[in-house]
């Protein structure tokens, strides 16, 4: 089954649900920005005042093709994201006419909807009046100092874990805490886009595109930042993870007129440094 004959199933199904009131297109395919591709998914918003039903009853789903996975299985979840059979994924985001019906009244888009949104199917003119997405991505705002103390917490929380975890060769932890690490510095990198750079970029989500707005020579340090099982390797890439933090997080303070307590978080590197002489010594 292709893509659109599975949305083409999809639409036959919300046409004869009676609670359906519309169905929406988000994401990738409304934006159609040239970059939708093979593996793209749907990002479909059913809009109903009967979402209980549907999603405590999701039989329906069974109906439109071969399901494979199907998350969450917790009825109470509004949504279903859903691996159809040949990798074809479809999101389902269960939201009410209230919604659209307050963004019309007020002439004000949702995020989503200011990124692109197509109306598939209108039973009663629900969207009629909804202004036009502008197809913009909208900024997210600079953090708050404690946001960014957080952040910066955090991240070196789990760096003494890493190093520690390095020196004992328990690698799968170091993996897990590492992956910790890597969230905040994603963080700092979205936030350092939209403070410190005079064209802000679109920095997506999850790390999406990262090569395209993180700068060149910043995703040329990113790709050295995954080691393999070994404690050598591993080490080097802790080295350059705390490097690249810290000049993002010193940039972003500064911009923001942040105390970092930066005396605090040398300390630790000194540690974490003196474990991996240690370490690298006796190997």
């Amino acid at each position: 089954m292709s893509s659109r004959q599975l949305l083409d199933r999809i639409l036959d199904w919300a046409r004869g649900e009676e609670g359906v009131v519309a169905v929406a297109l988000t994401g990738s395919r409304a934006r159609a920005d040239g970059r939708v591709d093979q593996f793209s998914d749907f990002d479909l918003q059913i809009i109903t005042d009967a979402a209980r039903a549907l999603l405590e009853d999701d039989s329906w789903l069974d109906g439109l093709g071969e399901v494979w996975i199907r998350f969450p299985l917790d009825s109470a979840a509004p949504y279903r994201l859903v691996w159809f059979a040949g990798g074809r994924k479809v999101d389902f985001q269960f939201i009410s006419p209230a919604e659209i019906q307050g963004m019309r009244e007020s002439g004000w888009l949702s995020d989503e909807y200011l990124r692109g949104y197509t109306v598939l199917l209108d039973k009663g003119a629900l969207f009629s009046g909804l202004p036009p997405s502008p197809q913009t991505f909208p900024s997210p705002p600079a953090p708050a100092e404690r946001e960014l103390l957080a952040v910066v917490n955090e991240f070196y929380f789990e760096a003494i874990h890493v190093a520690q975890f390095i020196h004992r060769r328990d690698f799968w932890v170091v993996k897990h805490r590492d992956w910790t690490m890597k969230q905040c510095l994603l963080r700092a990198l979205e936030w350092h886009g939209q403070v410190c750079r005079d064209e802000r970029p679109n920095t997506w989500t999850l790390g999406r595109r990262i090569r395209e707005w993180a700068g060149d020579e910043t995703y040329e340090r990113l790709t050295r930042l995954w080691a393999g099982w070994e404690a050598p390797a591993l080490w080097r890439a802790l080295d350059l993870q705390l490097a690249l933090f810290r000049e993002l997080c010193g940039e972003l303070a500064r911009a923001l007129g942040c105390d970092l307590d930066e005396a605090r978080y040398q300390a630790i590197e000194a540690y974490i440094a003196e474990l991996r002489r240690d370490d690298l010594a006796t190997d």
